[in-house]
C-alpha cells in the first residue's frame, strides 16, 4: 500500500521538483561557503595590500620630510632672513669713485658670500620668491670674480658649490663682509658688529634646527620603525616585533640617506673707520691685512653650520630610490571550511613600488642648488 503510494506521487508532475531540488541544496550550501571563504581571502589581501601601502609611504614621508626640510635650510630660509637688511640703506664716503651713491647692509654680506640668494639675478642678490610651481629655485652664491682689494687674501664660496664640498679648511679665513664695499661706504663698527651677531644667530640657530632633523629622521628610520609599526597597525595577524619583516628589510637598506654638515670656524670680516663724519677706509687693521680675523669656536664655543650635502652613499641610494623599490610581503591566509592549505599551494603575498623623486637628474636636490621637492609616489 505504502509503495504503491510512493510511486504515485513520484509520477506526480508536482512532485517532480523535489528530486531536483534535493540534489541542488548541497550544491547551494557548496557555493555559500565557496564564496564566504573567498570573500576572507580577498579581504585579507586587501588589508595586507593597504598596510603595505600604508607602512612605505609612512617609512619613506620620514626620508622626504628630512631632506626637504635640509634643502630649505640649505640657503633659502637664512637668505629670506638677511634680505630683511636690504631695506637698511648705506651711503658712499666722500671722494669714492664707486658708481652707486648708496647700497643696503644686505649687499655688504651678500656680496661677501656670506648667504646665497634665490635666482635669477646672483650679483644684486636680491629677488622675489621662487612661484609655487618653479622646479629650479636656482640658489647660488653671489656672481662676482675674485674682490680688488689687494690686501684681502681669502677663498670665495666657489667650491663649496658642489656634491662634495668636502669640509672648511682649518686655516683658511672665510669672509663674512666685502672689503671693498667697507672700504668705500659708511658701514661703521656699530652696524657691522651688531649685523654680524645677528646673521650669525640666524646661521646657528639654523645649525640646530638641522641637528634637531637629523636626530629626529634617524630616530625614525631606526630599524625601520615606521614601517613596521604603520604594518602592524593596519593588520591582525602578526606580531608587532615579527610584521613586515621581508618588505622593511627590502626598503630599509635603501633609507640610510645621511647628510653631512659643513661648517666654518675661521673668519675674516671687515668695516668703516669713521671718526665722527670723517671715513678713513677700513678699520681693525691686523699683521695680516687690514680688518679682523677670528675662530667662531673660541668666541661662540663651536663653529658656525653653513649647510648639509649629501654623502656618497646616500647620493647612491636615492637614485635608486627615484628609479622606485619594488616591496613584496607573504602573509597568512585565514583557515577554511575545507581544511586546505592555500599558502603552501598559493604563497599569496602583496606587492608595491615605492618611488622618492626630486625634479632633478641624479636625485639630488639637497646640495647644491637646494629644492625642496621631494615626493612619493606608489605603483602597484
Amino acid at each position: 500500500m505504502h509503495l504503491h503510494r510512493a510511486f504515485y506521487l513520484l509520477r506526480n508532475r508536482k512532485a517532480q521538483i523535489l528530486m531536483p531540488a534535493a540534489l541542488l541544496a548541497p550544491i547551494f550550501v557548496l557555493v555559500i561557503y565557496l564564496l564566504f571563504e573567498m570573500a576572507k581571502v580577498s579581504m585579507t589581501k586587501v588589508r595586507h595590500q593597504f598596510a603595505l601601502d600604508n607602512a612605505a609611504y609612512s617609512q619613506v614621508s620620514a626620508v622626504t620630510t628630512y631632506l626637504n626640510a635640509v634643502a630649505m635650510l640649505n640657503g633659502p630660509l637664512p637668505y629670506r632672513v638677511t634680505l630683511y637688511y636690504k631695506d637698511i640703506p648705506i651711503k658712499k664716503k666722500e671722494g669714492s669713485k664707486v658708481e652707486k651713491p648708496t647700497i643696503s647692509v644686505f649687499d655688504v654680506f651678500y656680496q661677501a658670500g656670506m648667504v646665497p640668494s634665490v635666482g635669477p639675478d646672483h650679483h644684486g642678490g636680491v629677488n622675489d620668491p621662487p612661484k609655487a610651481d618653479s622646479i629650479d629655485w636656482d640658489v647660488h652664491y653671489v656672481e662676482t670674480g675674485q674682490t680688488t682689494f689687494a690686501d684681502a687674501q681669502y677663498s670665495r664660496r666657489d667650491n663649496w658649490e658642489k656634491e662634495n664640498p668636502g669640509s672648511s679648511p682649518p686655516d683658511a679665513y672665510v669672509p663674512l663682509t666685502d672689503p671693498d664695499l667697507a672700504d668705500n661706504y659708511y658701514f661703521d663698527a656699530n652696524m657691522a658688529i651688531n649685523t654680524l651677531i645677528n646673521i650669525l644667530t640666524t646661521y646657528v640657530t639654523v645649525g640646530n634646527i638641522y641637528k634637531a632633523q637629523d636626530y629626529v629622521y634617524k630616530d625614525l628610520t631606526k630599524n625601520n620603525i615606521m614601517f613596521r609599526e604603520a604594518y602592524f597597525l593596519n593588520v591582525n595577524d602578526c606580531k608587532r616585533n615579527e610584521c613586515a619583516r621581508q618588505s622593511a628589510s627590502a626598503l630599509g637598506r635603501y633609507l640610510k640617506v645621511n647628510t653631512k654638515p659643513f661648517v666654518i670656524d675661521n673668519v675674516h670680516f671687515w668695516w668703516s673707520y669713521i671718526d665722527g663724519k670723517r671715513h678713513y677706509g677700513l678699520a681693525g687693521k691686523e699683521a695680516e691685512g687690514w680688518g679682523m680675523r677670528k675662530s667662531l669656536k673660541e668666541m661662540a664655543g663651536e663653529e658656525v653650520f653653513q649647510f648639509a650635502h649629501l654623502t656618497p652613499a646616500a647620493r647612491s641610494s636615492l637614485k635608486s630610490l627615484s628609479r622606485g623599490i619594488l616591496l613584496k610581503q607573504s602573509f597568512k591566509l585565514p583557515k577554511n571550511h575545507f581544511n586546505i592549505n592555500l599558502e603552501r599551494k598559493y604563497k599569496p603575498y602583496v606587492r608595491a613600488r615605492v618611488v622618492m623623486s626630486c625634479p632633478r637628474s641624479g636625485n639630488n636636490c639637497v646640495w647644491p642648488n637646494p629644492l625642496p621637492k621631494y615626493g612619493i609616489t606608489l605603483d602597484p
